[in-house]
């Protein structure tokens, strides 16, 4: 993991010791997303998640101690076993676009980033590049890049039991 971009944005960078269709399908198949898509200490729903281009979900992150974290986005590409590329937007239970400020976030942090997955197989591994676009300091202070960090290592977890 290194951040090769400074602070205009989220960079992480992994390897799996999986194929890029195992890597894709732990972002693209519900039962498994829910498996790993949170960080530690957390648990993920879906109210609703459609892994196409152009499809949509709705989720909720629980945290036992900060409560409900509601999201909402749309996918803008999804290319199999290559790229994932979706808008995450804060937002309420009933998945209304919600101020992050009303919901105790940082006042910097934007109702709305793009998140870019990246999966290049090497070798029978695949390499995962993840951007955002929201400042590493910022998601740093904010707690969403360790979040990113704790959530892929859960998804290692998960594909070495597959």
């Amino acid at each position: 993991m290194e951040n090769l971009v400074g602070n205009r944005e989220v960079f992480i960078e992994e390897t799996f010791n999986a194929s890029a269709e195992r890597v894709f399908s732990a972002w693209t198949d519900p039962a498994k997303l829910v498996q790993w898509f949170a960080p530690d200490g957390c648990t993920v729903h879906f109210k609703k998640v459609e892994v196409k281009t152009g499809g949509r979900f709705h989720s909720c992150i629980s945290n036992p101690q900060h409560g409900d974290c509601w999201a909402i986005g749309e996918y803008k590409e999804v290319s199999p076993n290559t790229k994932i590329v979706f808008t995450m937007i804060n937002a309420d239970e009933e998945g209304n676009p919600v101020n992050p400020v009303e919901i105790g976030m940082d006042p910097e942090w934007p109702g709305e980033t793009l998140v870019t997955v990246i999966f290049t197989e090497e070798n029978g591994k695949t390499r995962l590049q993840l951007r955002q676009t929201v400042s590493q300091e910022l998601a740093t202070k904010t707690g969403a890049y360790p979040s990113w960090l704790q959530m892929l290592n859960n998804m290692h977890t998960i594909l070495n039991l597959d």
